[in-house]
């Protein structure tokens, strides 16, 4: 997918002597004057404590292999933030990288529970809403159609001024995922009020992108669409379901958002967040003042 908009991926085994210690994918973007970013999504793959290590190796990889100039590696491992790693980060050269590009918070569903378990872990409001929309007759049906999801993508930005991206890029991750790139629309009636894009990965899901227009709110038609999501994933085998975000501090203005995923119950899971480090060292300022933010843009 990355591929399509001048990402390089390029994937490493991390090994620790005999002993295999993780993976990483690493994704390149060439820059003018033959400089290259580095970007390391939710890697490296390796367990907490290797992490330091492994992050080294990577830049280390990178320097001598033929990526141009490579001036420095943002990494935001998934890993839970601790005091003994992040030292440990900094005695190795890492430092926090100041942005964010992944969610460093969200909220997590076991998939491996009974429908009946899944709702019983609710909070009472949301079971409610679910029901009722089921009563109201919201209908939930799956699509490949762009244009239908964009139209109601494009209501939810208005409404929460955020950027869309165009309708090739929808078009080019659905091709990317094939089957396993789920978009899902509500409506009531002959109204299209809510959109949702997940995909699938083995046994993990992941919600990409999607909202609820405004429209029939007496229905709760949102509830319900995030319920057949739920469901669909269930039976195409995923254990993890991630509703990708929640607000990065408790309280801030994305706090309506995350008391409507909380909702849903599930577990959440904080992760370290991102840092970065040089690959090569003269190059490094470069990064700092400018690469690692225009990578934050691109990357997302």
């Amino acid at each position: 997918m990355k591929a399509a908009t001048g990402w390089v991926p390029r994937r490493f085994v991390i090994e620790d002597g005999a002993r295999r210690a993780g993976i990483a994918q690493v994704l390149l973007k060439p820059l003018p004057l033959g400089l290259t970013l580095a970007y390391a999504p939710r890697g490296p793959l390796v367990d907490p404590v290797d992490v330091p290590d492994a992050i080294a190796a990577l830049a280390a990889a990178l320097a001598a292999g033929e990526t141009g100039r490579c001036t420095g590696l943002l990494c935001d491992p998934e890993v839970p933030p601790s005091a003994d790693l992040q030292a440990a980060l900094a005695r190795s050269g890492v430092r926090p990288a100041g942005i964010f590009v992944q969610p460093r918070r969200t909220l997590l569903i076991d998939l491996r529970l009974e429908p009946e378990a899944l709702l019983a872990g609710m909070r009472k409001k949301t079971r409610q809403y679910i029901h009722k929309a089921e009563r109201e007759g919201v209908i939930t049906e799956d699509t490949r159609d762009v244009d239908r999801f964009l139209a109601v993508l494009g209501k939810v930005a208005a409404r929460d001024r955020f950027a869309v991206h165009d309708r090739g890029y929808f078009e080019r991750l659905l091709a990317a995922f094939g089957d396993d790139a789920h978009l899902t629309m509500s409506r009531v009636g002959d109204e299209d009020d809510g959109a949702l894009l997940t995909v699938r990965i083995g046994d993990r899901a992941w919600e990409l992108y999607g909202g609820w227009s405004g429209a029939h709110a007496e229905s709760r038609p949102f509830y319900l669409l995030k319920w057949r999501s739920l469901m669909v994933m269930k039976q195409r085998g995923v254990v993890r379901y991630d509703m990708w975000g929640l607000s990065d501090r408790e309280g801030d203005e994305l706090a309506g958002i995350e008391n409507f995923k909380l909702g849903f119950g599930g577990e959440i899971a904080t992760w370290i967040g991102a840092f970065d480090r040089p690959v090569v060292a003269p190059l490094y300022p470069l990064w700092r003042l400018a690469g690692r933010r225009r990578l934050a843009a691109a990357a997302r």
